[in-house]
Formats: structure tokens, C-alpha cells, sequence
């Protein structure tokens, strides 16, 4: 459907084989949209585009970048790495040799206008019938950003022109996804016979039981690396790798609680459970639940995932002390300075807060997150131990009889032995992350 929107659009027919390289990412989340979230109305046939993703660049990988040979045959472009620039500018510098970090390229192409006669053309047409596909057919016309549609031959054109053959190997773990511009570099390179390789950098990889983003990644790339959990159907394809444990406090704790919450939106933002706003509700729900069960003088802190911010009014009837976190500092951070860390979702945080062994406590509803089959005998061990919780009341419950103690329970033999089993699974985060990267893609190039 999208390889008809950009021949009608710019008069020239596309590779199917690259379209579906580096606008599958995009079509996932269009389809999602129509069908399952908050579909826009495209009856009405107006050109509204997506805007193009928010690049987030960051001025570090820029400085990285100038580090290392330009000749090193693995090519790593936005790695998750949430550690200090000092450490990963010591990892560039020490696997130099091996390494060369790059950041995302922004090119210059000079088409930017929406060509909307030729997008209501086409719409129009498919308009004449109904059915699903006729429906998906308006939708991508009428939405689809510049990038996957009007300059579509020009990233093409400026792929073609910085292929690099000295690349072997090409790892992300976030541009593909967020970069239409990347994945025509990495389609190129894969056609000079690179190795397109990407690692997980988010919660709900190998646990939920439907995960896009996991499926996008294994398959349009040749090998996935995972925070430890592994797939027997994808054989060698999918691989553990650990990637760094998060700069973290080294003080003592502070005398409080953290919640870290969800993305609090009533957009559709993607098919993940705690990203549908129906699911959002219900998790908001239970945290005013979870508030309103603590005992007095719980002193609470509730962090924001960044600019969803947590409506805290609706906690007025809470008797516990509550308080907001500063979102400008990092959230392992945070995390570590607290002595106890409440999570009222299951993404990243939860991950990275049993990884760095900070007493953790999650709640959600299980009739909105389902783990696949494999995950759900540690899903029961944590369970077990006192970690999940489905329902806000019952996590609260749990946490008051702490006494605010929580260390005593957290150091058991029962927790830790779960928590260790569960993290070496599936939070597979390391401070010895660059000589295991060194390790595999020596290995790799040797295979």
C-alpha cells in the first residue's frame, strides 16, 4: 500500500524490498492507529502528515564521535547507554580500534513541501469503496510523513552516496527506530553485506506477550541482541548481550518512596500496554489507589515519565507526604536515592531498578499486561517474593508492612536468589558491558 502512496506521490515506483526495510517501523504504528487506537477521520480526505519523529541527537554522541579510526569495522550508532559522558567517552576511546561511534546523520534534501493534490488523488480514489485495506490505503496517503513519502528517492539518492564498505558490522540500539534517514544507511549496507545488528533498549522485549517493536527489529535485522532472554524459534539470530548499568547514586539513600510512573497520555502513542489510554487510565487508577491505601507519614515521590506528567491532584485523598521528583535528574539517579522505588508499570524502570538492586515494587492490573509463556515462572517468583502486585491496593498493603524497612526484606536469600534470576533473564545490565561488546563483535567478525 505505501509503495502505491510514493509512486502516485512522486511519479516513480519504489524498491519494495527497501520500503519495507525503512518505513515497516512506521506502517506498524499507522495500522495500530486505524485499528486498535484512536483512528483520525479520513472520510473527510484532509492531508494532515506524522510529523517526522523527534530526532534526539545528542551533542555527547557528536563529541564521541570524534573519537577512534574512521576505518574501525563495527559501526555503533546510538547505543542505550544511560552512564556518564566520561565513561562513554573512555569506552570509545579504549575500542577505538574496533568501535567507531557515529552519531544519527541529518541530511539535506531539498524536497519539504507536501505534495497534497497528488496524496487527495490517490485518497480519493479509495475512497469510491470501503473495506480495510481501502481504509489503511487513505490513511497512509493522508498521514504519512515527508519522509516515508515525498523525499523517499532523495534518502535513497544520499544512502547510495555514503555507503561505507569498511563497515561490517552496523549496531543500533535506538536510530532504527527513530531515524527514517538511518534505515536507508543501514538498507545500503546491508546490500554491500554488512551485518545489520540491533540491541534492545527498552522494557517489554522477550517478556510481553506481544511486543512490535521486538518483532520490527528481528526482522529486518540480522541479529538482535537481548538483556539475556532468548527465543529458540530465531535460533543464533537473537543473542544475550548486557549493555551498561545506568550512572546511579553512590550516597546513602534519602528517608523516601519513589513512584516511577507511566507516560500519563490520552493518545494513542503505540501498541504497547501501558502506551493505549484505556490502559493509561487504568494504571492511573490503581497509583490513586496505591496513595490512598499508604499509612501517614509515607513520604512519597512521584516521578513523571517526562513531559506525561502524573496528575497529582487526583491524589488529594492520599494521607501519605507527597512530593514531585526533579525530572531533570536522571532517573537511575533517583532511583538510587531512594530506599524503596514503586513502579505502576511494567517498561524499562523496572528493569533497570532490580538490575542495580534497588528494593523494587510493581503493580498492575493483569487484565492490561499479559508476559508470554516463557516469563511466567519468574513473573511468579517475584510475585512470590512480594515484588508484583496486581492491584495498588495490595502493593501498598505489601509496602506498609515494610515498616519502613525495606532493606530487611530486600536482602533476604528469597528475594535476592528471584531478583538474580529474573535480572540475569531479562535485565542483563553490567559494568564490564564494553569487554563483553568487544568479545562478540570479534566473534562476529570472525564467523
Amino acid at each position: 500500500m505505501l509503495c502505491e502512496v510514493i509512486a502516485e506521490v512522486t511519479g516513480r515506483p519504489p524498491e519494495r524490498e527497501r520500503v519495507a526495510f525503512v518505513a515497516t517501523f512506521w506502517v506498524m504504528h499507522a495500522c495500530d492507529r486505524e485499528i486498535y487506537g484512536q483512528p483520525r477521520e479520513v472520510h473527510d480526505l484532509v492531508v494532515v502528515p506524522d510529523p517526522p519523529y523527534p530526532s534526539d541527537r545528542r551533542f555527547r554522541s557528536d563529541v564521541v564521535s570524534l573519537v577512534g579510526s574512521r576505518a574501525a569495522p563495527v559501526r555503533i550508532v546510538d547505543p542505550y547507554l544511560k552512564t556518564t559522558f566520561a565513561d562513554e567517552f573512555r569506552a570509545a576511546l579504549t575500542g577505538r580500534q574496533l568501535l567507531r561511534w557515529q552519531s544519527v546523520a541529518r541530511p539535506r534534501v531539498s524536497t519539504r513541501a507536501v505534495m497534497s493534490d497528488r496524496r487527495l488523488a490517490f485518497a480519493s480514489r479509495c475512497a469510491e469503496s470501503d473495506g480495510p485495506d481501502n481504509l489503511l490505503r487513505r490513511a497512509i496517503a493522508l498521514t504519512a510523513p515527508v519522509d516515508v513519502v515525498e523525499q523517499h528517492h532523495e534518502l535513497t539518492d544520499w544512502a547510495k552516496s555514503l555507503a561505507d564498505p569498511r563497515a561490517r558490522v552496523c549496531y543500533s540500539a535506538n536510530a532504527h527506530q527513530s531515524s527514517e534517514s538511518f534505515r536507508h544507511q543501514l538498507y545500503e549496507q546491508k546490500q554491500m553485506g554488512s551485518l545489520i545488528v540491533f540491541h534492545q533498549h527498552g522494557g517489554g522485549n522477550g517478556i510481553d506477550e506481544h511486543h512490535p517493536g521486538e518483532f520490527h527489529d528481528t526482522t529486518i535485522g540480522d541479529i538482535f541482541y537481548t538483556w539475556g532472554w532468548e527465543r529458540p524459534d530465531l535460533g543464533r539470530r537473537l543473542r544475550p548481550l548486557p549493555t551498561a548499568l545506568p550512572e546511579r547514586h553512590d550516597g546513602e539513600p534519602a528517608d523516601r518512596y519513589l513512584l516511577m510512573s507511566l507516560p500519563v497520555t490520552s493518545h494513542f502513542y503505540r501498541f504497547q500496554p501501558f502506551l493505549v489510554p484505556h490502559h493509561v487510565e487504568r494504571a492511573v487508577s490503581e497509583t490513586i489507589n496505591f496513595a490512598n491505601a499508604l499509612r501517614a507519614g509515607t513520604n512519597l515521590c512521584v516521578r513523571s515519565s517526562g513531559a506525561y506528567v502524573f496528575p497529582m491532584h487526583k491524589l488529594h485523598d492520599s494521607v501519605a507526604t507527597l512530593s514531585t521528583d526533579n525530572p531533570k535528574t536522571p532517573g537511575a539517579i533517583s532511583a538510587t536515592r531512594s530506599r524503596l522505588v514503586v513502579h505502576n508499570y511494567l517498561g524499562t524502570t523496572w528493569l533497570e531498578t532490580l538490575a542495580l538492586n534497588v528494593p523494587t515494587v510493581c503493580f498492575f492490573d493483569p487484565a492490561v499486561f499479559r508476559p508470554r509463556e516463557s516469563a511466567r515462572p519468574y513473573f511468579e517468583l517475584l510475585r512470590n517474593i512480594g515484588v508484583i502486585h496486581h492491584s495498588g491496593a495490595d502493593a501498598a498493603k505489601f509496602v506498609n508492612q515494610l515498616n519502613g524497612n525495606p532493606d530487611a526484606w530486600w536482602n533476604s536469600s528469597e528475594v535476592q536468589e528471584a531478583r538474580q534470576a529474573f535480572v540475569a533473564r531479562y535485565a542483563n545490565f553490567s559494568d564490564h558491558w564494553l569487554q563483553a561488546w568487544s568479545e562478540e563483535f570479534e566473534r562476529l567478525l570472525a564467523e
